[in-house]
């Protein structure tokens, strides 16, 4: 399995504090390894290395393609579903931090808007998250419509990265960004597409099919 990138400004000073607590371990004058301090701590930061590494876990995903079909930007669990007066439903995912946190193109199309928003970092499963928390707009044209999905930080999530620019194409499930620990994914599409979700359903980031054109 592949791993992101971004998995190395986090891994490396992991690596730096378990060099620091495993060096004196193996100095002679240390007769009990159990009943070291520095034992449990550096047990600790591997665990917390292995679980990092799986959080930035990138898998091969078989990108469940159509061109009638509007696919899940993320991973996670629907968190509400809303209509809104200026003709659009909302599609609002929750992702934990266990949750696959890369983010992948709902439909073909192209970046016509980035807008990048300062909020707060309130948990994301609050239904005022979208409004408060800070946040990452992403405007696709396609040829059917015009496709919003917005980032949203929460409690522990405090970075959003993304890897498109305005003006450029993307395929359907092509991967242009990631949450870093935790948050919400809110995918926006017109009215007249039919919703094939319901709260509390688990989707599978550019697998599992949120509504068709």
């Amino acid at each position: 399995m592949r791993i992101s990138k971004e998995v190395i400004g986090v891994i490396l000073p992991l690596g730096a504090i378990f060099a620091a607590l495993a060096v004196p371990l193996f100095i002679p004058e240390k007769k009990n390894l159990l009943a070291s301090w520095n034992f449990y701590a550096a047990a600790a930061v591997v665990l917390v290395a292995f679980w990092t590494l799986w959080f930035f876990r990138d898998p091969d995903i078989k990108i469940n393609a159509s061109d009638e079909h509007i696919l899940s930007p993320a991973s996670g669990r629907v968190l509400s579903i809303e209509e809104t007066p200026h003709g659009t439903k909302i599609v609002r995912i929750f992702m934990n931090v266990c949750s696959y946190h890369i983010q992948r193109a709902p439909y073909a199309g192209k970046v016509r808007e980035i807008k990048y928003t300062r909020g707060s970092f309130i948990n994301a499963a609050k239904s005022d998250a979208h409004v408060k928390n800070e946040r990452n707009e992403v405007v696709f044209d396609t040829k059917r419509g015009e496709i919003r999905v917005t980032q949203i930080v929460g409690s522990i999530a405090r970075r959003i990265l993304c890897w498109k620019n305005e003006g450029d194409s993307v395929g359907q499930g092509e991967k242009f960004g990631m949450i870093k620990f935790g948050s919400q994914v809110d995918c926006e599409f017109p009215d007249s597409c039919e919703i094939l979700v319901k709260e509390g359903d688990r989707l599978d980031c550019a697998q599992s099919v949120i509504a068709k054109w």
